[in-house]
């Protein structure tokens, strides 16, 4: 634990007050002889609650209710990982013809992919027109590359700037910011193609974005950018995102899309660990854990919740990151 963690101040203060206290007590022959350990007790209570109501101050996200947690459709969710896994294929997206994309049973058209490789970000996008939605899915982090990215992830030198997205609060993670807005400009720029094809009236025209790993967190920046825009995001699935922005962020995120927002966990799977809460970080709402039995969880809506991926004691599985609803997340090109 830190030297700087809130309770071993708190003893030091109390330390340190005990001591002053004994020294300016009156030396007499009438003086009550000084009971330390209630000293102690009291001073140490008093100064631990001073830091407690502090850090509720700071964190009102701890502090304000909640709003009840949505259901959890298997089916959609299932749905949604065909979209994430099929972000992985390199061959037929453009024509929707990939085994991923065929066994999602979804019928899209004019799909346009949107890629970067020096920062490893592959998107795309199409009109399903079966339930009238705009689909948009983001890859995750290469498998061959994943330790690392991992290791990276877990650095305490991981910065939180300030959110760029449109209307949005809170600070977010500098390299998720950073791959998101090496695409988002076109990403948008066919959303709004597809939005005026299909409906000219901009109505009825919902979104439907999803994204595993690294596509996690791109899903989610780009779903509180797409709302503050004016699209109607209906549905947000993520597999195994991590950590996207501190508690600001992600209240804001639930005022906006929580009972939209479906945020997969599984069993060990250490990337949701990450980056860690203790240097500003904290999760959006809502989550879905699966735990090892195969058990499905929903959060408490705090996007921190004690009986989700928090309640493990370990997060050391990269095997359960890469294996969601008992697919393999990255197996599209193998099925080819």
């Amino acid at each position: 634990m830190p030297s700087s963690s809130p309770i071993r101040r708190a003893v030091a203060m109390a330390i340190v007050l005990l001591f002053s206290l004994l020294l300016a007590a009156p030396i007499s022959a009438d003086a009550r002889p000084l009971d330390g350990a209630k000293l102690i007790r009291e001073t140490i209570t008093a100064t631990a609650s001073s830091y407690a109501r502090a850090f509720v101050a700071r964190r009102p996200s701890l502090a304000s209710p909640k709003p009840p947690a949505p259901s959890f459709d298997r089916t959609a969710s299932e749905r949604a990982l065909w979209f994430a896994g099929a972000a992985y294929c390199k061959h037929g997206l453009g024509n929707w013809t990939c085994k991923y994309c065929q066994s999602s049973n979804a019928k899209l058209r004019d799909v346009k992919t949107f890629e970067h490789e020096h920062k490893h970000v592959k998107a795309y996008a199409g009109y399903d027109a079966s339930t009238r939605r705009v689909v948009v899915a983001f890859r995750g982090t290469d498998p061959s590359s994943l330790y690392n990215w991992v290791e990276n992830l877990d650095a305490a030198h991981s910065t939180l700037p300030t959110a760029k997205v449109k209307d949005g609060v809170g600070r977010v993670h500098a390299g998720f910011q950073d791959a998101y807005d090496c695409v988002r400009k076109d990403i948008i720029s066919h959303l709004i193609f597809l939005r005026t094809k299909y409906d000219r009236l901009w109505k009825h025209v919902t979104l439907e974005i999803s994204g595993h790993s690294l596509g996690g967190a791109l899903s989610t920046l780009l779903a509180v950018e797409a709302d503050a825009l004016g699209f109607d995001v209906a549905r947000v699935t993520t597999f195994g995102s991590p950590r996207v922005g501190d508690y600001r962020f992600a209240d804001y995120y639930a005022e906006k899309l929580g009972k939209e927002t479906f945020r997969m966990t599984h069993a060990h799977d250490v990337v949701p660990s990450l980056p860690p809460r203790m240097i500003g970080y904290h999760h959006v709402a809502t989550e879905v854990f699966q735990n090892a039995a195969g058990d499905f969880i929903i959060g408490d809506g705090s996007g921190e919740s004690p009986t989700g991926s928090n309640s493990e004691w370990t997060h050391a599985s990269l095997a359960d990151h890469l294996i969601y609803l008992g697919l393999e997340m990255c197996s599209c090109n193998t099925m080819e």
